[in-house]
């Protein structure tokens, strides 16, 4: 059974396993230099307004961060991948998001095609195509957004 809650100062170092996992997991053989990067514990998170994660028991399984109306990011451990938890969690920011917002964003690197038809099947659609700094890479990236309400 999945739970959500609010992040914690405590859960940077899960949200940061996460984040590492994840990123490799869905474009680290085409973005390799990524690795040790991320792999860095000093590697600072995304800045975000706030963060939801989504927990089974104890254990911090995906989160997602949130600014205004952007969705940052969405990140699933690989190992708990493909249960809902995604989904879950993106209902949920929605949820939070409206009111007082009626549209949601996010950008998705064209690297990862997976995650685009994810956003597509729960609404999203493309807005435009932007290129987003990833680290000092520059990147193209869709940006996609998705009426509330």
């Amino acid at each position: 059974m999945i739970q959500l809650r609010d992040a914690r100062p405590d859960d940077d170092p899960r949200l940061h396993a996460i984040h590492h996992a994840s990123t490799m997991s869905s474009y680290g053989r085409e973005l390799t230099w990524l690795a040790p990067i991320l792999a860095d514990p000093k590697t600072p998170l995304e800045a975000a307004e706030w963060t939801l994660v989504a927990c089974e028991g104890d254990l911090v399984v995906g989160y997602a961060s949130v600014t205004k109306s952007h969705i940052e990011n969405i990140y699933i451990d690989p190992a708990a991948q493909g249960r809902g938890i995604g989904t879950t969690l993106l209902a949920a920011v929605e949820a939070r998001l409206h009111p007082p917002h009626d549209v949601a964003t996010l950008r998705c690197l064209h690297v990862n095609p997976d995650a685009r038809r994810f956003y597509g099947r729960h609404g999203y659609h493309t807005v435009e195509t932007q290129t987003v700094s990833l680290h000092g890479h520059p990147l193209p990236a869709w940006f996609m957004a998705k009426p509330l309400g």
